[in-house]
């Protein structure tokens, strides 16, 4: 099937499902839910250009529901995301199912309110 570029392609992003996985000077790389051509919406991964005139699709690619639970299984199972991030989302999620999971502890972060400033001289050698 030969590609025809002359033909109208029409897009609509679902209000509210709209996120900025990566940015980039111009780019980004976001998750959207988006209906192509009048087709139902589909969970959408794809780089985006912007300039002037607005933005502009580039590659990406488009999952049904079933991909994206097959994507977040396998994302999870190899040890993607932040534990505690996943497990309160979890929790908060409408669902019938009972999550019994002890959220970890939050990690401590020391401050002793000064900031550090590095010498380039010292990291260039």
């Amino acid at each position: 099937m030969a590609w025809n570029s002359e033909k109208e392609i029409s897009m609509e992003i679902e209000e509210g499902f709209d996120f900025i996985l990566e940015e980039g000077q111009n780019t980004s790389i976001n998750l959207r839910k988006i209906s192509w051509n009048g087709r139902p919406s589909k969970l959408d991964i794809r780089k985006w250009s912007y300039n002037e005139s607005g933005e502009r699709a580039m590659k990406g690619i488009g999952l049904s529901d079933e991909g994206a639970d097959e994507l977040a299984a396998v994302l999870v199972e190899n040890g993607y995301g932040e534990t505690r991030r996943l497990v309160k989302a979890l929790k908060e999620r409408n669902s019938d199912e009972e999550i019994d999971i002890e959220l970890p502890p939050e990690k401590e972060v020391e401050d002793d309110g000064e900031e550090e400033y590095y010498d380039p001289s010292e990291l260039l050698g």
